[in-house]
């Protein structure tokens, strides 16, 4: 390549990356610049909630903010009867005033406060710090100021350099409230903090190496989340704080080599819990968790992770499924409880664990009988429920019940011994209901159910109520997937409505005061039935770790 041509592209990219370093401006007023590097959690939104999804939000709470005050008003009366929470509850009915009547963005921003504020909550060290930007901190003042006058009780006021800070709290918790700029800071520390410590968690000492804000966004493009809010708690610098403070000021209480060693190797074991949005609108909104663990022990866990049977029908009220390998269950926690044995814990501080798994371990390794041993899911789900026009009237209620099995045939032969009406019961692994006799069934219940009966080669099932035979059958026709989840719900909105119905029902027997707030929660529980479609919820086993993930659908609006 000529010499001219090599000095052309050297100039060319360093021209490129000049341009590209101008581009990338750091926003040093935003919440997330004031977060040290080091934080051992942190949860932060990037940008505020989309708009659709925050007009849903207000249209919901304009209609349940009332009641959400009126049980309020009950729990600080309550509080205000008792000497140690007296004062707390004047100030809380203080702030209670100021939000009542507020439920619109154009009000709430009456108080400074705003809808499409950004946040960041992390940690200075251990001590946490709540930073969110204001609309208003003239009108936050001012309504602090009213607080104050309404409750007769005044916060602490000190100076930390320049900055005027509200103090609250005692020795062991102490509170500081500042607001810098268009910034409201809240941090909780000790009263022996000193001023340098202070002035880290207000703020106005930066930190020496501020948080990467393009990592943070690079951290939600990893995990799939949204940017309205999102974050993580570092199990293992979380751990290895802890550790420190507790020789602060004693270096007696310092651990030594092995013990750092062998605590940072517990907590490697699951290094980081993350969490955060991945849908967020007027429609859904879905939150997923992940316990972030070691590979060897994730690969270990998936064995627990077993096949569930059935699944759950669109229209149940409610459906539950769960993993329960009783045998690889114990196969999992001998296997730790082994590795452990050939390598014990040297540290003084953890000697203790050494003994306990030992002693777990020999009640572990006896042989588990059948069918307990055989288990290995389990799923229950409510197809209808309604409450029957008298008061002694049996409820209409519907759903089945499906326990996962390595031995099926042994369940309905040990109930079949057990029960002689049932011993004339032919049950076969054909997924077929056969119905229960009523004599089999307790006099309370006799005749007033349906109950039948059916089994697969890994299953057995039962369905109660008035024609709910067919869906056992298609409850067991499903085939049993291993997708490694270890739970899954889901819950209709109607579910609500149930509880209300409950109140309306058995409320009448309680005295006035209860009735009363019994009455509101109920009001809430109407308004919960109209949000909601459904909630659904999951835990299972991934390469990764342990995925947690609650889905909210919304219902029409």
């Amino acid at each position: 390549m000529p010499l001219r041509t090599r000095i052309l592209r050297h100039l060319a990219i360093a021209t490129a990356l000049v341009v590209g370093a101008c581009g990338k401006t750091v926003d040093t007023s935003a919440p997330l610049a004031f977060v040290p590097a080091d934080t051992p959690y942190l949860f932060a939104n990037v940008e505020p909630a989309p708009e659709t999804a925050i007009a849903h939000w207000r249209s919901q709470m304009q209609g349940a903010w009332p009641l959400f005050t009126e049980l309020m008003d009950e729990a600080l009366a309550e509080a205000g009867k008792k000497d140690g929470d007296a004062d707390a509850a004047k100030v809380l009915k203080a702030v209670l005033a100021e939000v009542r009547e507020r439920s619109t963005p154009e009000q709430w921003r009456e108080l400074g406060l705003d809808y499409r504020a950004r946040i960041a909550f992390y940690g200075v060290d251990l001590w946490p710090v709540l930073r969110l930007e204001l609309a208003d901190p003239d009108a936050f003042r001012a309504m602090v100021a009213r607080v104050e006058q309404a409750s007769g009780k005044a916060l602490g006021s000190k100076r930390v350099g320049d900055q005027d800070v509200r103090t609250f709290g005692n020795d062991e918790a102490h509170g500081l409230l500042a607001v810098e700029g268009k910034h409201l800071v809240l941090a909780l520390t000790t009263g022996a903090a000193d001023e340098a410590l202070e002035r880290r968690l207000l703020g106005l000492d930066r930190p020496a190496q501020a948080f990467d804000a393009a990592a943070f966004v690079d951290f939600n493009n990893a995990r799939g989340y949204l940017p309205y809010g999102s974050g993580w708690v570092d199990t293992r610098r979380v751990v290895s704080m802890i550790a420190a403070k507790a020789s602060e000021g004693d270096p007696a209480k310092a651990l030594d080599a092995t013990c750092r060693e062998e605590i940072g190797a517990l907590a490697a074991k699951a290094p980081r819990v993350a969490f955060g949005y991945r849908e967020l609108d007027d429609k859904r909104m879905t939150m997923h968790a992940r316990i972030d663990l070691d590979p060897a022990l994730a690969k270990a866990l998936s064995a627990l992770a077993v096949p569930l049977p059935g699944s759950a029908p669109d229209d149940a009220l409610l459906d539950f499924a769960l993993a329960m390998p009783v045998l690889k269950a114990r196969d999992f926690f001998v296997a730790q409880a082994d590795a452990l044995a050939k390598a014990p814990f040297r540290c003084a501080e953890l000697a203790a664990i050494n003994q306990d798994m030992a002693d777990a371990r020999a009640k572990l390794a006896q042989a588990i009988p059948p069918p307990l041993g055989d288990v290995t899911a389990a799923r229950v789900t409510l197809d209808r429920f309604s409450w029957g026009e008298g008061e002694d009237a049996m409820p209409d209620v519907a759903g089945t019940f499906l326990l996962g099995s390595g031995n099926p045939a042994l369940l309905a032969s040990l109930a079949q011994m057990a029960s002689p009406a049932l011993a004339g019961v032919a049950i076969a692994p054909d997924g077929k209901p056969v119905a229960i006799p009523a004599a089999a069934l307790p006099p309370q219940v006799a005749g007033k159910f349906d109950l039948d009966v059916a089994m697969t080669t890994n299953a057995i099932g039962v369905s109660f109520g008035k024609d709910e035979a067919p869906r056992l059958a298609t409850a067991l026709a499903v085939p049993a997937v291993a997708n490694g989840a270890l739970m899954t719900s889901r819950m209709r909105g109607e579910v609500y409505a149930k509880f209300g119905e409950a109140i309306s029902r058995f409320g009448a027997a309680l005295p006035p005061e209860s009735r009363k707030q019994l009455d509101t929660q109920r009001k809430l529980y109407a308004l919960y039935a109209q949000w909601f479609d459904h909630v659904d919820a999951s835990m299972a086993i991934v390469p990764e770790g342990i995925d947690i993930v609650e889905s909210v659908a919304f219902g029409a609006h």
